[in-house]
């Protein structure tokens, strides 16, 4: 089954926030920079993916999958910059979200982004709506961008904070590089790579 892929239009934020808010409701990486938890924990989760990407929507690195049942960040290889300043730029949006300013935001991305390669296709996210699931969606997504970091002759790129993850990211190719924490209560992060 082909599943279809289109770029993500600044209409499409909402959307594509509400989904990966339920696809990282338990992910202790985005969990852990809006601690505590909360009864509103969803929303904030919702609210923060709103936020980062609003200043990289425009640049076509936003792709859904299956009319909005997944959605990933492919960045090309010279362009993390740029998806770090969008990112910082939604600080400010995301400090009301938390109890301490976005202090663990800030300890959690900057070190993340110290991690980051530059060479590669880098996949910032990847979400797919827990009710779609195990239908292809994900690895229709993982795909589309090697296919593209292929044709580049470079390598891909990721960090995920769910264990489980790193199996499903080797079906692909990919191994992991470095795993570690950004301190001491942070969760465990793995950073993973194709290639060399």
């Amino acid at each position: 089954m082909t599943v279809p892929i289109e770029v993500v239009t600044r209409e499409r934020l909402p959307a594509m926030a509400a989904v990966l808010a339920r696809a990282f409701a338990d992910d202790p990486m985005i969990r852990w920079p809006l601690l505590p938890a909360g009864d509103d924990i969803g929303e904030r989760i919702e609210q923060t993916f709103g936020s980062i990407y609003h200043g990289i929507v425009d640049l076509e690195l936003i792709w859904e999958a299956a009319d909005g049942d997944g959605f990933a960040v492919w960045i090309p290889p010279g362009m993390a910059d740029q998806m770090f300043e969008s990112d910082a730029a939604a600080r400010e949006l995301v400090a009301p979200l938390t109890d301490d300013g976005a202090a663990r935001y800030d300890v959690l991305w900057s070190w993340i982004e110290a991690h980051t390669s530059e060479d590669v296709w880098y996949l910032d996210v990847l979400g797919v709506d827990p009710a779609k699931q195990g239908k292809g969606v994900g690895s229709a997504l993982i795909r589309f961008g090697l296919e593209r970091a292929a044709r580049d002759g470079a390598d891909a790129f990721l960090e995920t904070a769910i264990e489980a993850n790193v199996a499903y990211y080797e079906r692909f190719g990919f191994r992991t590089v470095f795993d570690g924490r950004a301190s001491d209560d942070a969760p465990r992060i793995w950073f993973m790579r194709t290639g060399g």
